[in-house]
């Protein structure tokens, strides 16, 4: 899979997704903007981390993306995370969803930079 060049809004995630799974790209955006708005913003940090995981199609070249099952796998564990999300408490009684997000975000971005590396 990989994110669209032409069909896009913003990253292209979205088109890349629907292409993948042959739907309409407006559906796909409709789906992960209603589920943005519903998870208090959780799918907006999945899409960014999509943006950085899933490479973008070349007009030039024709690499080799991610496969669609793992960017599925990786949206159930997002929804997973997000309903759990009340067990990931500190000993204070704090909530650590969103520390814990930054965390994976942040080791997202540097593993792609040592991978281009």
């Amino acid at each position: 899979m990989l994110r669209s060049f032409t069909d896009r809004i913003f990253g292209g995630v979205c088109g890349g997704i629907a292409a993948a799974l042959r739907l309409n790209s407006w559906i796909v955006r409709l789906v992960v903007a209603a589920l943005t708005l519903i998870s208090a913003g959780s799918f907006a940090l999945l899409y960014v981390i999509l943006w950085w995981i899933i490479p973008q199609e070349s007009l030039t070249l024709r690499k080799r993306g991610v496969p669609v099952i793992f960017v599925l796998l990786f949206a159930l564990l997002a929804l997973a995370a997000w309903f759990g999300r009340d067990a990931l408490r500190a000993p204070t009684g704090e909530n650590l969803f969103w520390v814990g997000a930054l965390v994976v975000t942040s080791a997202i971005f540097f593993l792609r930079q040592v991978v281009r590396a």
